[in-house]
């Protein structure tokens, strides 16, 4: 057996495929994809519409994949969904690209979702989702639970269950800050500022050793200034989310709820979530972070801030990402800071 599905942007570009056939699935296969941005939005949104008019024109590239056998039965093992849909999306090219699969029963109903690693990295960041997914289980249902997770041929996969409700809002809030103080009471411990300035420091080092010399100048100028900043000061640290953005995010009854942990670390600065929040969005819409917090709030905010920028920084060089624009954004927003100083 064969099955249909709409392939967007294009077959020379995949990103996302859609089953084909039922409108209500093809519909509901869209939540595998949130945009943010305007124009993605709009797209996102007109598409919607043409699909609920019945015409299958829309779909000009298409492509149909032979039933997946060994899937369909782990999907019918755990939901007992016996006659599964899917809906595909392709992560960008990288030493981490993974495959998200969202399963779905047959008249449309979103079971949950299925990360497969495509490289050796990736496969490691899916397991240690899984990992963190079980250490958070206490904030269920505001996060994921795992549903299966184990070898899967030559990677691994992680099937969660779905996040209910509408996607997050842009604009830091209450519900924000009242997940964000749950997770750090999951585990809390408090460091020296100094010890935490040689931690980046470290990670750095590692990522950049074959960088542009460039490079290496940034880190060691923002090291040092963090180093200043935090001499004496003592930071808190608990479990990053590390991707906190709107488009992770899901409100249901006034609740928020976050998935994609993948990239979660324990140990980290506690005010790195609400730092990544900010910017991530400012540079999706290509807005100023300075307007959603102030550095001068609390003692060591301005350092901690700048030792964010380096590990953001050196997380995207580490995935290969040298032309990403949100990596130019923060390299140019640590370059501005360390110029205020």
């Amino acid at each position: 057996m064969r099955h249909r599905f709409a392939v967007l942007p294009s077959r020379q570009e995949p990103r996302c495929l859609l089953p084909l056939g039922d409108s209500r699935t093809t519909l509901e296969g869209f939540r595998v994809y949130t945009p943010y941005g305007f124009g993605a939005r709009l797209r996102k949104a007109l598409l919607a519409q043409i699909v609920k008019t019945g015409w299958s024109g829309w779909a000009m590239h298409s492509l149909y994949v032979g039933e997946p056998l060994g899937l369909k039965a782990l999907v019918t093992n755990v939901t007992g969904e016996r006659n599964p849909a899917f809906a595909m999306l392709l992560g960008p090219p990288g030493k981490y690209r993974k495959l998200t699969i969202q399963v779905m029963r047959s008249a449309g109903e979103t079971l949950g979702y299925i990360k497969l690693g495509l490289t050796n990295p990736a496969s490691e960041r899916v397991r240690h989702e899984a990992g963190v997914l079980e250490d958070l289980s206490g904030l269920r249902p505001q996060v994921p639970s795992v549903l299966y997770s184990g070898d899967w041929q030559n990677g691994y996969m992680l099937f969660q269950s779905p996040l209910e409700g509408r996607p997050g809002p842009e604009e830091l809030s209450d519900m924000h800050v009242k997940f964000l103080e749950k997770l750090a009471a999951v585990r809390r411990a408090n460091k020296p500022g100094p010890r935490v300035v040689e931690e980046i420091g470290a990670r750095w080092k590692e990522v950049t050793w074959r960088c542009d010399w460039r490079w290496q100048q940034l880190g060691k100028e923002t090291l040092a200034a963090a180093r200043r900043d935090l001499e004496k000061v003592i930071v808190p640290c608990g479990f990053w989310h590390g991707d906190f953005a709107p488009w992770n995010t899901r409100v249901q009854d006034g609740r928020l709820a976050a998935f994609d942990w993948e990239s979660c670390e324990d140990g980290v600065p506690l005010g790195w979530d609400t730092f990544h929040f900010s910017v991530q969005v400012a540079s999706l819409l290509k807005k100023s972070w300075r307007t959603k917090f102030d550095l001068t709030a609390s003692p060591g905010a301005r350092g901690l801030f700048l030792l964010y920028l380096l590990a953001s920084l050196g997380r995207s060089l580490d995935e290969r990402a040298e032309e990403n624009p949100a990596l130019e954004y923060r390299k140019q927003a640590l370059i501005g800071e360390l110029g205020t100083n």
